[in-house]
């Protein structure tokens, strides 16, 4: 969503886009633990049973 706080305070990282995001998900990367663009984008983890 670029507004995470873990990011913005690493300076190691930057926003992704939307679409970058959900490719990202889709190719299983794991999502943030902070921010969970995976829940913002209506994306759950398959293995939690979401």
């Amino acid at each position: 969503m670029g507004d995470c706080w873990a990011a913005a305070q690493s300076g190691r990282c930057r926003p992704a886009t939307r679409q970058q995001a959900l490719d990202a998900l889709r190719q299983q990367t794991p999502p943030c633990i902070h921010c969970r663009p995976d829940t913002a984008l209506g994306i759950l983890d398959q293995a939690t049973g979401g």
